[in-house]
């Protein structure tokens, strides 16, 4: 029998044990409220101001502009961004109460029945056009040109602040639309950061914030916006989880993000969840499909499954999927004369600090590798950078890749998880479904993440099918990725590939069938040619073993399994006759 290796890649930080230390385990705190506070508090004092759209004004200034100066945009990396903001996503909320309940404020990733997900570089570079490339958001004006343009804007907003000292929209537009002169290009740059990127206040307004960033653009530098904008969504989302916890707050929440991305996120991964979308027209970006729609009638107790793990990278009518998203798997060398879409796709898959105009969060895609179509391992702890300052935090996002190798996925592949994963995500699902089960809701199969269709199921018979998953898939597969005991057995790439390279490639066997295709026999011990040539027999003696050794580890499994689903059936069923006995005092 001919054998050949394959590769299968995880994202860095990982881990190859569960028992070792280095897991980045989910927070106990995120089981220790009940979702109910979230529902029936916060939401009633939070005040969104994410979903602004301009009115006919506002689009018309929008179109003068794009005719003068779309070649400025274009090399700022803003134009994209300026269109898909000129779109109205209505909020859906009754989608929004239910989907903020699974933040973890601590893993910055949604947490789900099936597994881990979260809003990503990639999701805010495609659905709202911002670029990952550039420089920060806070860099100062290099030249005494922008300083001077800074002074006479100022100078401006001063005179306007004495007919009306908040800045309000229609002031500001009376004031500098139509002037045509380049005051008139910034003064419209600085209302679109206020109101369509950095949002800051309860209504439209201008921000004297953002004064020295719209000066920057309108001169065509790149700025990194997307960090920005996703690390204040990450702090709204974190925000909601807090309050939730202050059982003393009773003030409202402000919301300054654009948290119209958590919204799209979701309708764009989780099919029961969205409107029917419209067609793009021509020319425009992906978020067109969801213009002004009508937000669907749905249950209180909605369901988050069937995720797609890549929806980017399917084509619709009149759009075409990004560059990034290649047919065959390749790996490139990040030097200078590399894509921007490559290098993009890059610094979305690297685990580091979203910076922004006073914003440091983490950024964790190691724990997410199927949405970019790597495998997912255990995810390992990050470097410890909680006291970076912006600016320590900026260098460390934009440290310099050049020379590592970046590996691309096909745009046909999802991953799958490996053995250990799993394992571990079913020790932390038994805490998880303590709170998730009061909607009595999870899927069938953690392998699948999320893709196979659910139904209503007590804990006992999910996690019996959890383990029923993974029982099928050892037999079909013959063995898992990552047997911890086999570790001696996994043939990983040299050290050298470790420091060099973005994601970490772990070599698989495969094997050549009597007809001629390739079984895959993930990440066992590849035997010499020798041996499977000169005695067959011993060789699927040994394989039958290893088999029946799977099959009792999977039954050791399964009595576990069945332990915790009898413990945790009996605890809810005694929150339940405690609930019914308060409902009835």
């Amino acid at each position: 029998m001919d054998s050949t290796t394959m590769k299968t890649h995880f994202l860095k930080p990982f881990v190859t044990a569960i028992d070792g230390g280095g897991v980045g385990e989910l927070p106990s705190e995120r089981f220790s409220f009940s979702s109910s506070n979230i529902r029936g508090d916060v939401f009633s004092r939070i005040s969104f101001s994410g979903f602004w759209s301009p009115d006919d004004t506002l689009k018309t200034w929008f179109k003068k502009m794009q005719a003068l100066h779309e070649p400025i945009w274009r090399k700022a990396g803003i134009f994209e961004a300026i269109k898909a903001s000129t779109y109205k996503i209505r909020k859906d909320q009754s989608l929004l109460l239910p989907l903020v309940e699974n933040w973890c404020h601590t893993t910055k990733t949604f947490i789900f029945p099936w597994g881990e997900a979260t809003i990503t570089l990639e999701d805010v570079m495609v659905l709202l056009g911002f670029s990952v490339l550039g420089s920060s958001v806070f860099a100062p004006l290099e030249s005494s040109e922008m300083r001077v343009s800074l002074e006479n804007l100022q100078a401006e907003t001063r005179e306007l602040r004495v007919k009306d000292k908040d800045l309000r929209q229609v002031s500001w537009v009376s004031r500098f639309f139509g002037r045509g002169d380049q005051t008139e290009h910034e003064a419209f740059l600085v209302m679109w950061l206020s109101l369509f990127v950095f949002p800051g206040i309860a209504r439209p307004g201008i921000s004297k914030d953002v004064f020295p960033l719209a000066i920057r653009l309108a001169r065509g530098d790149r700025v990194a916006l997307a960090p920005a904008v996703l690390g204040k969504v990450y702090r709204d989302l974190s925000l909601i989880q807090a309050s939730a916890r202050e059982e003393s707050s009773t003030g409202n929440v402000n919301l300054k993000s654009l948290f119209k991305l958590v919204q799209l996120w979701a309708w764009e991964r989780f099919k029961n969840t969205r409107p029917t979308a419209v067609q793009i027209p021509i020319g425009e970006p992906r978020v067109a499909q969801w213009d002004n729609l009508d937000l669907p009638q749905r249950p209180e107790n909605v369901c988050f499954d069937e995720f797609e793990w890549r929806p980017y990278t399917k084509p619709l009518p009149n759009w075409s999927p990004l560059r990034l998203y290649v047919e065959e798997a390749m790996v490139v060398t990040v030097e200078n004369s590399i894509d921007d879409e490559f290098l993009s796709f890059a610094r979305s898959v690297r685990s580091c600090k979203l910076v922004g105009i006073g914003i440091v969060e983490d950024y964790n895609p190691h724990r997410v590798a199927r949405q970019f179509g790597m495998d997912q391992e255990l995810p390992g702890l990050v470097s410890d950078r909680s006291s970076f300052t912006e600016q320590e935090a900026w260098e460390d996002y934009n440290k310099s890749l050049n020379g590592l190798e970046l590996y691309m996925p096909s745009r046909l592949a999802t991953g799958s998880v490996t053995e250990r994963y799993q394992d571990w995500w079913l020790k932390s699902i038994s805490k998880f479904l303590e709170t998730f089960d009061a909607r009595n809701r999870a899927v069938d199969e953690i392998e699948n993440g999320g893709a196979s269709a659910s139904t209503q199921l007590p804990v006992s018979q999910l996690c019996n099918e959890l383990a029923k998953g993974t029982s099928e898939d050892l037999s079909n597969k013959g063995c898992k990725r990552g047997r911890e005991e086999d570790e001696g057995a996994m043939d990983y790439k040299d050290d050298e590939e470790s420091d060099d390279n973005l994601t970490f490639a772990l070599i698989k066997s495969t094997r050549n069938d009597e007809s001629g295709s390739k079984a895959e026999k993930s990440m066992v011990l590849k035997p010499s040619d020798n041996e499977s040539e000169s005695n067959p027999e011993d060789f699927w003696r040994e394989t039958a073993k290893k088999l029946e050794e799977i099959q009792e580890r999977l039954q050791q499994r399964k009595l576990a399994i069945a332990e915790i689903a009898s413990k945790l059936e009996t605890g809810m069923a005694r929150r339940n006759q405690m609930k019914n006995g308060n409902s009835a005092a």
